[in-house]
């Protein structure tokens, strides 16, 4: 009796034996497989970039490279060689650089401080020109009348292409008067903060350059934003007035 039990016990340790083995080789079977399926989406993944890397590679091989007509380097403001000199004089002595480059601008009283700036954990300081006053506006339009009134200050392309148009200095000039003189008449004066929210239309411009002109502190908000986006902006810069449009056109769609 007690051999027949041995033998029942051998032969269950038998089976358990053999049990595991298959499971351990089933183990090692789904291990290696998933091994291999990584491998494989690794060597997927790396050809990926790969493509991706010679596509980019093309297409800065595509690149096209227009020269510069003679006539135009000709007539271009400064050359390669002018061009390193003044940055090696603007590094060596700067602020007597910045001196004499204050000087292509038109002042209302002159400069004699150039500049004031720090850079610190505790504090920064950045200040140009600061004991000078000017006009931006004036700088931007009235000192091009004389000579160049009838040249192209402006180039606007509309939502649509075929609507575009060039304004020269002089139209400019009228139209930026015209809306600071608005902007005047419904009591904007000189320290009052204006809001901006238009489409790239050229009143844009007009009303940009007339609060310079009259002496307000305007801010621009892109029309893109969303709603609350535009909240925040009007309200951290404490807005005396916005100045807005009922609709706008974007993508061939007219947007409220």
């Amino acid at each position: 009796m007690a051999k027949k039990k041995k033998k029942k016990r051998r032969k269950s340790k038998i089976k358990k034996l053999k049990r595991r083995r298959k499971l351990g080789k089933r183990k090692v079977k789904k291990v290696r497989k998933s091994k291999i399926k990584k491998l494989k989406r690794r060597r997927k993944l790396g050809k990926r970039k790969v493509k991706k890397v010679r596509k980019t590679k093309n297409l800065k091989s595509q690149e096209l490279i227009f020269k510069v007509p003679k006539k135009w380097s000709k007539s271009a403001y400064v050359n390669k060689s002018q061009y390193e000199k003044k940055y090696k004089l603007s590094i060596k002595d700067n602020e007597n650089f910045w001196k004499k480059e204050g000087k292509r601008i038109n002042w209302i009283r002159p400069y004699t401080k150039i500049k004031d700036i720090k850079y610190s954990k505790t504090e920064v300081r950045i200040k140009w020109y600061y004991d000078g006053t000017l006009n931006a506006s004036a700088n931007c339009i009235d000192r091009h009348l004389k000579d160049k009134k009838n040249k192209t200050a402006i180039i606007w392309v509309g939502d649509d292409p075929k609507d575009s148009k060039q304004i020269s200095y002089e139209e400019l000039h009228k139209n930026v008067c015209k809306t600071a003189n608005g902007l005047k008449e419904l009591g904007i004066k000189k320290g009052d903060r204006v809001t901006i929210y238009l489409t790239m239309i050229p009143e844009l411009a007009y009303i940009m350059l007339a609060c310079a002109r009259i002496g307000a502190i305007h801010s621009i908000i892109f029309g893109g934003f969303s709603p609350d986006s535009i909240a925040g902006r009007i309200n951290d810069c404490k807005s005396d007035y916005i100045v807005t449009a009922d609709e706008g056109v974007r993508g061939g769609k007219i947007i409220p």
